[in-house]
């Protein structure tokens, strides 16, 4: 949902797409050729066409001029990289550059031009402000110093795409520029902060997501950019919650899966129980049976399963079959859980423990 009301800058259109801000940047780092960041000097403005059918990709060329570069040698003043030209009226993908624009550049060689490695991620917004050029420092680190030097760029959207980028680095040096930003009074900076260090795997922050989910109302269905963005924080947060795999985060998952009003988070926290594994969740998949949600229920039941080793089971329903009853279901399985499941999750649980010694 949150794809489709997304517009990022100049570089997408009303079309399905990656979820903004999800970009890989030691894959796109390992991709490209060249990576550097600037200003696009010249660029020919794109043509709408009204039918898409064979539309040629990447027709146009704009001239960027590198400021820094963090991967390769650019072959002159300029870089000449290939965009659309063409953008059918109806929609669809499409990389657009227009004079002006600012970004970091994840570059490949294409016909004595480059092409962008990504057409989602391979152009990306960022601050003009620039870190220092340590000797003997990799292409990662370079880039991790530059987005660093753009937390202090007086543009708060810039600040706001340093933070994202940094936790999409998956592994930093040091977060400590990002954790000086935790004091901020804005709230909106607080969550992209809380963002970064969860995909950089710091859990120290899971307390202040926690009252953050506390703290705010429901969200609504559809959201309204740029009035909802904090709305559209609190949903991205929810899934970095899916994604956690720490058992020592075990305490906040469990609470978030049974108490929390919003059936987003408790599913988001579901599955990453169920990721984990841990024995220590099964009283909270036997409480989520009851969970109104019955898609939330439905993940418990098979939190369950897991825990005791899975395998057939005749009485397991598909989807369907619960949806239409979960109550019958939620009872089949609290019996299967004390006449067998238990004593399965307890010897696995066990076998688990001595192949740690």
């Amino acid at each position: 949902m949150l794809a489709s009301l997304l517009y990022i800058g100049s570089s997408a259109f009303a079309y399905p797409r990656p979820p903004s801000g999800a970009e890989n940047i030691p894959a796109l780092m390992a991709e490209s050729t060249l990576v550097c960041k600037g200003e696009v000097v010249e660029a020919p403005t794109p043509t709408f066409v009204r039918s898409s059918a064979a539309l040629a990709r990447m027709t146009a060329t704009a001239e960027v001029h590198p400021d820094r570069c963090f991967k390769g040698t650019p072959p002159g003043s300029t870089i000449p990289v290939l965009f659309d030209r063409f953008l059918p009226a109806a929609g669809g993908p499409a990389f657009v550059l227009r004079k002006g624009d600012y970004r970091v550049f994840f570059l490949k060689p294409q016909n004595k031009q480059y092409a962008i490695v990504n057409e989602w991620f391979g152009a990306l917004p960022a601050s003009r402000e620039l870190g220092p050029v340590p000797e003997s420092a990799d292409s990662m680190l370079l880039l991790e110093l530059d987005l660093k030097a753009g937390l202090r760029d007086s543009d708060s959207e810039r600040v706001l795409d340093s933070i994202r980028m940094l936790g999409n680095m998956k592994k930093l040096n040091s977060t400590a520029e990002l954790r000086k930003l935790l004091d901020s009074p804005d709230l909106l900076v607080k969550t992209y902060v809380w963002q970064a260090l969860l995909r950089l795997k710091d859990y120290s922050v899971l307390p202040a997501v926690a009252d953050f989910f506390n703290s705010q109302p429901e969200p609504p269905h559809e959201l309204f950019l740029p009035r909802d963005r904090l709305f559209q924080m609190y949903y991205e947060l929810e899934r970095e919650i899916e994604g956690i795999r720490d058992p020592s985060t075990l305490p906040y998952l469990e609470r978030f899966a049974v108490s929390h009003v919003d059936y987003r988070l408790r599913d988001s926290a579901l599955q990453a129980l169920r990721a984990i594994g841990s024995a220590h969740s099964a009283a909270t998949f036997l409480k989520e049976l009851d969970d109104p949600n019955p898609d939330n229920a439905f993940a418990a039941m098979h939190g369950l399963l897991r825990l005791a080793g899975g395998g057939p089971i005749d009485w397991v329903p598909t989807w369907k079959q619960f949806d239409e009853t979960p109550q019958f279901y939620a009872g089949k399985c609290r019996e299967w859980w004390n006449a067998d499941g238990k004593q399965k999750a307890a010897a696995r649980a066990g076998d688990a423990m001595k192949c740690q010694f």
